[in-house]
């Protein structure tokens, strides 16, 4: 008597420059499965963005980046970045930096991805970036400390 055989399943999902993830042309708003996704993305050896869901393979192509801040959450001290499906990181601020096409950018997972602002979380965190005359820079203000925005 022969075993069964294992099928191999994938699944392949898109995410657009706006965070919006998805499968076969259809937006996936899941927000419990979204939130995982973030969570749990990591990037293969050739370049891939991976997820393990249920013991199958799920593969991410992103339009620009694997991550896209939604919203931000702004105190004295900290900037709260928000995800699809609610996922929250906090920012590192000294790894802000405008890219091409003047998008807003920082490190997100202990620097191991990079994460791409949306119009809406750029224009509210712009609301905190002041211009240093002295320095001729940008600075995002936390805590009292200056942290440049750089590539501007």
């Amino acid at each position: 008597m022969s075993s069964p055989k294992k099928i191999d399943r994938s699944w392949h999902y898109e995410l657009d420059k706006e965070g919006v993830l998805w499968h076969e042309g259809t937006e996936l708003e899941d927000p419990s499965l979204l939130k995982f996704f973030m969570e749990k993305i990591e990037q293969l050896p050739d370049g891939r963005f991976h997820v393990l869901c249920q013991g199958e393979d799920c593969f991410i192509t992103a339009e620009d980046v694997p991550y896209v801040v939604q919203n931000v959450n702004i105190t004295p001290t900290q900037v709260e970045l928000v995800f699809p499906g609610d996922y929250r990181e906090k920012l590192d601020p000294s790894t802000l930096y405008v890219g091409k096409e003047n998008v807003l950018y920082s490190l997100v997972r202990n620097q191991k991805f990079t994460a791409r602002f949306n119009r809406k979380s750029y224009l509210e965190l712009a609301k905190h970036i002041q211009f240093d005359k002295k320095q001729k820079n940008y600075t995002l203000v936390l805590n009292g400390k200056k942290f440049p925005v750089h590539g501007v």
